[in-house]
Order: C-alpha cells, then sequence, then structure tokens
C-alpha cells in the first residue's frame, strides 16, 4: 500500500470534514521524514514507503482513533450554567409582568433571536476573524462616533425600535481586534530610529506602538461617550490578555510586568487625584459603601439597597415598603435586577444566582487554560474577563460593596442589545471549545494521539 491510499483510508474514517485536510497534512509530513531515513539507509523508494505504512499499522484503526479524538465537543457544563442565568432573566421577566406584560413577551422574543445568531456562530470558525482585526477595531471605532442621541448624558444609538449605548457593542469589537494586534505580535518588527543628540540609536517595536496608540484610542472614545465605567472596563480586559501574553513570552517577563503595572500605578495616581480634585464625584464613590453620608443624594439609592438586605428574607419578599413607596429599584430594568430579585425571591435564590456566576467564570476560566491554540486562548480570556468583570461589580454594587455605576448583569438584567451582545460573546467561546481537539501544533501531537 502507497501512502497516499494509507491517507485516503485514514481520512474516510474522519467524520468533521474540515478536520481531515489537517490531520492528512500532519501524517503525510511525518510518513515522508520516515520515508526519507529508510532511502538514506540504502532501501529503495517503493520498499521504503511500504515499510512506512507498515510500521503506522492499520489505516482504519487509526482513523477510527483519530475520529474519535478529532471530533467537534460541544461544552455542556458551560451552555447549561448559561441557560441558568437566561433562566433568571426569565423569572425577573415573570416578576416584573405586573408591571409590564410585554417584559416577558420582548425577552422571550430576544432570546429566540439570541438563539439563533449563536447557533451560526458556533458552527462558524472563529480563526477566520483573526486576519481582520484592523477592520473590527475600524468599526468599533466608527459605532463610537457615529451620530447618537442621548438620555440622561448618556448616548445611544437606535436601530428600529432599540435603542442602546454603543460601548456595549464596542466592548465586545474592541477586545476581539486586540485579541487579533496581540496574537500577532512580532517581537522582531522593529525600526531603528538615530537619535543625533545623544549618539545613540534605539530599536522602536511598530506592532507594539500599533497595540499602544489603538487602545489610548478606543478608551478615550469610550470615555468621550460619557461612559467612563465602560472606558475602565476595557481597560481592564486589554491589562489581564497583555499580562497572560507576557507571561508566555520566554525572555523580559519581569521587566515588561513591572513597566506595564507601573504605568498602570502612574494611571491610577492620576486618576486619584482628579477624583480629589473634584468633590461631588468623590463624594459619590465615598457614598457608594457609606450611603449615610448623604442620604438624600448620592447615597439615596444605596439607602433603598440598604433597606431590601436588612428586610430580606430566606424565601420569599422581603419585609419592606420600598416595593411600593419607590420604584428607582424595584422597577429598574438595568443596573439593580439583582438587589430587585432579593428583594422579590429572598436569600437563597439569590444566592443560587451568585452561585452560578461563580461556576460560570470557573469555567470560563478553565476552558482559557485547557485551551492550547494561542489566538483561541486569548479570544476566550478576553471576552471571559468581560463577563466576569460585569458580573463582579454590577453585584458588588447592588450590596454597596461596589462603586455605583451604569453596569448590567449579563445575561439577567433586561435588554435586546445587551443580551444579543453577550450571547453571541458565549457562542464564540463554544465555537473555540468545540475546535479545542481540532487544531493541531506540530507531527508530535497528532502522533501522541495514535
Amino acid at each position: 500500500m502507497e501512502i497516499k491510499d494509507f491517507l485516503k483510508i485514514v481520512c474516510k474514517q474522519i467524520k468533521y470534514i474540515p478536520a481531515r485536510e489537517e490531520i492528512k497534512q500532519e501524517l503525510q509530513e511525518h510518513m515522508q521524514e520516515m520515508k526519507q531515513e529508510y532511502i538514506n539507509n540504502g532501501i529503495q523508494e517503493k520498499q521504503a514507503e511500504q515499510k512506512v505504512v507498515l510500521q503506522m499499522g492499520k489505516a482504519e484503526v487509526i482513523g477510527k482513533r483519530l475520529n474519535k479524538i478529532h471530533k467537534p465537543k460541544l461544552d455542556w457544563k458551560l451552555l447549561i450554567l448559561i441557560v441558568i442565568l437566561i433562566g433568571y432573566g426569565l423569572l425577573v421577566a415573570i416578576l416584573k409582568t405586573n408591571v409590564n406584560y410585554n417584559y416577558i413577551k420582548n425577552n422571550i422574543i430576544y432570546i429566540i433571536l439570541g438563539s439563533f445568531i449563536s447557533i451560526g456562530i458556533y458552527f462558524f470558525d472563529y480563526r477566520r476573524i483573526k486576519k481582520y482585526d484592523i477592520i473590527t477595531y475600524i468599526i468599533s471605532s466608527i459605532i463610537m462616533i457615529f451620530p447618537m442621541f442621548t438620555i440622561n448624558g448618556i448616548k445611544h444609538i437606535r436601530i428600529s425600535n432599540m435603542s442602546f449605548i454603543p460601548s456595549i457593542l464596542t466592548l465586545q469589537l474592541y477586545t476581539i481586534a486586540f485579541v487579533g494586534f496581540i496574537s500577532s505580535y512580532n517581537e522582531n518588527n522593529k525600526i531603528f530610529v538615530n537619535l543625533k543628540l545623544i549618539r545613540k540609536t534605539i530599536s522602536i517595536n511598530k506592532d507594539l506602538i500599533k497595540i499602544m496608540l489603538c487602545s489610548m484610542l478606543s478608551i478615550i472614545l469610550i470615555i468621550k461617550s460619557e461612559l467612563i465605567s465602560n472606558a475602565i472596563i476595557l481597560s481592564i480586559i486589554y491589562l489581564v490578555i497583555s499580562t497572560f501574553k507576557i507571561l508566555q513570552a520566554s525572555k523580559n517577563q519581569k521587566r515588561n510586568l513591572i513597566i506595564m503595572y507601573g504605568s498602570l500605578a502612574i494611571f491610577i495616581l492620576i486618576i486619584l487625584f482628579e477624583l480629589f480634585m473634584s468633590p461631588f464625584r468623590f463624594k459619590r464613590i465615598i457614598s457608594s459603601f457609606k450611603p449615610e453620608i448623604d442620604p438624600q443624594g448620592a447615597g439615596y439609592i444605596g439607602i433603598l439597597q440598604k433597606e431590601v438586605i436588612e428586610n430580606a428574607q430566606f424565601i420569599g419578599v422581603a419585609n419592606t415598603q420600598i416595593a411600593h413607596e419607590d420604584e428607582i429599584i424595584i422597577n429598574s430594568e438595568g443596573n439593580y435586577t439583582f438587589i430587585y430579585l432579593i428583594e422579590k425571591t429572598g436569600i437563597i435564590v439569590s444566592g443560587l444566582l451568585v452561585c452560578t456566576i461563580i461556576l460560570t467564570s470557573i469555567k470560563l476560566i478553565y476552558n482559557a487554560k485547557r485551551l492550547k491554540e494561542i489566538y483561541g486562548k486569548f479570544l476566550i480570556i478576553g471576552l471571559s474577563s468581560l463577563y466576569i468583570i460585569q458580573s463582579v461589580a454590577n453585584i458588588l454594587m447592588n450590596i454597596n460593596l461596589g462603586i455605583q455605576i451604569n453596569i448590567n448583569l449579563p445575561f439577567v438584567t433586561y435588554g435586546g442589545a445587551y443580551f444579543i451582545v453577550n450571547i453571541i460573546n458565549i457562542a464564540i467561546i463554544l465555537s473555540i471549545y468545540r475546535r479545542k481537539d481540532i487544531n493541531f501544533y506540530d507531527n508530535q501531537v497528532i502522533l501522541n494521539k495514535i
């Protein structure tokens, strides 16, 4: 049997067609190397080829084994956790039907729409978007400067009957673009600048300059949209991805980490200085943790939250009149869904939601750790960071342990565009996990699996 016939039989056993070509290429390269070794030892080409095929073993057995290993895998655990979170969103919608009967209907419509979109993304090969990182970045920036209308001083975009904050969409797009920049970073892509005044030539990495300039511009554009909280979230995502990139490098890890976090410390000091120079903002931050300082102003919502928590039951409605006296929290469709859930269902139901969020976060981190393909790994890190940061910040804010900012709870907070963006993020992560055993790295990887 010739090598080409052997490979044909092996590939015939592999059901997932996109994996066949990569498996064929890896096996062919290895078998050709083995054949060349036999030829170098004085064996004729045809005989050498037969010996290679014989040494590899039965083609059908190898093909079936590779098919079992290299087939798409659905992350059922993560999917179940997301379904539970969506279920909590429906629970909130059901609890609010006495206020607005369209609430639950719209929720179901968004779930159906998001599900159809996510199915398409799940079967899409995420690696194809890597080469469009610049285009993705430009689209994100255009969205941020697109003509918008304002609600309470915050810019919005309207599409048909749906209006949303543009950074809800661009947080995801900027993260995807940044991952493309980072994964394509080349340490040797340098230009040399001759400084005549000090008689010295310095090298500047063009990829690093591009990453820094694009990162700063994206953060500035989001700040200009009057939503500093999302600019902070994007900055943290950039920081997390960059940290993993530096730790992945084989040299200068400590130096690069010191430079990056040292620059971050200076940036934080500047922000703190600005806060101290703005008494209103400083008082608002302090009131997030100590609402009693300004109970009729910045701490008003915090007082209401505190009352709900202090009167919450283990199961059932809290012993408070807030539901009848004030609608700022109870009927909010945005930031205060979690405290609303505590007030309406009790500590146990809300606690189970927190447990689900924690388990989802752990599963996302675990998936990133298991993945070997670099681009997919960084995508999971970036998109998972977006989910984790938003979830943690929202929960802490709702229980007076975090700053009062405009941030929603993924999958639970009502909102068409916001829900669809979140479900697309998870669909991308599931798509990456689906192919975790299909992407190959060198000959030895596939041989170890035979």
